[in-house]
């Protein structure tokens, strides 16, 4: 018996897969409320995690929107472009680079919260609170054993 049927007759389903399509509609709904701001999804992790610290570096910012260094260099260019953040040398490092959103970024990060806040709530929609709380709790139990280095097989 193949194991897809297993988990089939076991009502287990693949979890994974799940989490995977529930992900990517996550994002296209992002997608699209985030369009009418004027940005994308990494886009606006960018601007949320520059509004949370003004110092972040690169790759930090690299690793809150999910993307690569370089992928992340593209969009604060993209992102100073449109005005919504300034870019300057730290006045004390010169090779360290700050920056800072401006007022239409700061206009734009909660506009870019709502947004989010509105497709989370959609998301949750058919889930009581407590559900929600339980599934928000397994997910950071999940995501947490995944980080955790396991034995040699």
């Amino acid at each position: 018996m193949s194991i897809s049927k297993t988990r089939r007759q076991n009502g287990t389903g693949w979890v994974g897969y799940n989490l995977k399509v529930t992900q990517h509609h996550l994002r296209q709904r992002l997608d699209a409320e985030l369009a009418a701001l004027g940005v994308t999804a990494p886009q606006n992790a960018a601007l949320l995690a520059v509004a949370g610290n003004p110092r972040i570096s690169n790759a930090d910012l690299a690793r809150a929107a999910f993307v690569t260094p370089q992928t992340m260099q593209a969009i604060l260019v993209n992102l100073e472009r449109a005005g919504l953040i300034a870019r300057s040398p730290h006045p004390l490092h010169g090779r360290v680079i700050m920056t800072e959103l401006t007022e239409a970024g700061r206009t734009t990060v909660d506009a870019g919260l709502i947004a989010a806040d509105a497709v989370e709530r959609q998301m949750l929609s058919g889930l009581s609170k407590e559900e929600a709380r339980v599934l928000n709790d397994l997910l950071e139990r999940c995501a947490a054993a995944l980080q955790t280095e396991t034995p040699n097989r």
